[in-house]
């Protein structure tokens, strides 16, 4: 299950959204240790960026996203597109 929630968050990081623990806890990943999954792709080589939001009722809260270079050097490798290699 935790490859195809990767999967899932990795998926609408790719369109350039952010995300937080509690939106991966709603549809459609639907994961308790969103937390976990987003570790988990860091693990993976994914640089997955984070900053603390405060919330109107004071409390604070991580929001997860990719940035652009990310999202495009992940989208290059997905296409099996590759750099041009110098002999």
């Amino acid at each position: 299950m935790s490859e195809s929630q990767q999967k899932m968050i990795l998926d609408i990081l790719l369109t350039g959204q952010r995300i937080t623990v509690l939106q991966l806890s709603t549809k459609p990943v639907y994961s308790m240790y969103g937390g976990k999954r987003i570790s988990e792709l860091k693990e993976k080589g994914i640089d997955v960026k984070d900053h603390w939001v405060d919330a109107e009722n004071g409390k604070r809260y991580k929001e997860y996203f990719l940035q652009k270079a990310e999202i495009k050097r992940l989208k290059r490798g997905k296409n099996g597109k590759s750099k041009k290699r110098v002999a």
